[in-house]
């Protein structure tokens, strides 16, 4: 039986078969993924089990950049934005026992409120209450 074409899938005879990259295609059907220029045994590159002229191969190494200044200070930067960052330092707050939070004003006005509504509610525990007055006078 003859095998399907990796391209089409329609049937490969063996006047026009080419067996390449593990897989069978028609001679018009074996050409570059990117561009479609049609490819030989000689001028194919293969990545992916997928045939590429040279021209398109895809690039296998990595680029090097270099520490200029600005990569330095764009790198810093990120790290601070980071939320691994973040986490670490709420980790170590946590620890202590106490959570870091920015004083706004009305952060502050809330905190003033608190002191003072917890300022009375010690004056009254603190004063004799009524019916104990009462008790005394009786």
């Amino acid at each position: 039986m003859n095998p399907l074409c990796a391209r089409c899938g329609k049937i490969v005879y063996p006047t026009e078969k080419v067996n390449c990259l593990d897989k069978y295609w028609h001679k018009s059907c074996f050409h570059c993924e990117i561009c479609r220029m049609t490819l030989n045994m000689k001028t194919y590159k293969g990545y992916e089990k997928k045939p590429y002229c040279n021209a398109h191969y895809p690039k296998q190494s990595f680029t090097i950049v270099a520490d200029t200044p600005e990569n330095i200070r764009l790198k810093q930067q990120s790290e601070l934005q980071s939320q691994v960052k973040y986490k670490e330092n709420f980790e170590k707050s946590r620890k202590l026992g106490f959570s870091i939070v920015t004083d706004t004003p009305e952060m502050q006005r809330l905190k003033r409120t608190q002191e003072q509504i917890s300022n009375v509610c010690n004056a009254l525990r603190a004063a004799p209450s009524v019916k104990d007055m009462f008790s005394m006078m009786v």
